[in-house]
């Protein structure tokens, strides 16, 4: 199973989570256990198409951008020797700077030359643990800042009689938590594979 089969199911747990609250609050008669019913039923039809919506049309830059916060050079790659090398106790940081001549210092270099020791060790299991749930959390980290910006919208342009600012508290949460994780996810990326490609002397 590729990584991006194995987080429709994860996403459309979260998929439920979200469309079972939009169905309570805009659904007033509809009982919660009905709610839940129908956003089981609704996502188990939308991971799928959104998953790909998220791989085809929404730039990875973009994504990156929405989950660390940058609006340039967001992945942690590009700091992977200038920062994080030196951050980890199980990277040999003297050893990938004998190893690694030059280091690369810019921006773009760090990404680079972090992107092909990964895919030197991607198979790893260590690798592909840390890099599905940065994924997961990238990705439910767009999908929550897509509901906050366009759903509220929505709610108004349709003059739904619901207040809007509880729901815009839900996905602002749940996105800033995605965020947050996908960060650490992604660190954690990073510094495994530097420390797995130093450890392999």
């Amino acid at each position: 199973m590729s990584i991006k089969k194995g987080l429709i199911g994860w996403l459309g747990a979260f998929l439920a989570f979200d469309i079972s609250i939009l169905a309570s609050v805009m659904l007033q008669q509809v009982s919660l256990s009905e709610s839940i019913e129908i956003a089981k039923i609704a996502s188990t039809f939308l991971a799928p198409p959104l998953l790909l919506l998220l791989s085809t049309v929404i730039p990875p830059n973009a994504k990156a951008s929405l989950a660390f916060w940058r609006l340039k050079h967001a992945l942690p790659g590009h700091r992977a020797f200038s920062k994080y090398m030196h951050s980890d106790n199980r990277i040999d940081d003297r050893w990938l700077r004998e190893n690694i001549i030059p280091l690369p210092s810019t921006a773009r270099e760090q990404n680079v030359e972090w992107y092909r020791i990964y895919r030197k060790h991607h198979n790893e299991g260590a690798i592909q643990d840390i890099n599905k749930r940065f994924l997961l959390f990238r990705d439910l980290a767009t999908i929550s800042f897509l509901f906050l910006i366009i759903l509220p919208l929505i709610l108004r342009a349709t003059h739904t009689e619901v207040t809007v600012w509880p729901i815009i508290l839900v996905f602002l949460i749940q996105y800033l938590m995605s965020a947050i994780a996908a960060q650490q996810m992604g660190i954690r990326l990073v510094c495994t594979a530097l420390a797995i490609e130093a450890s392999k002397k």
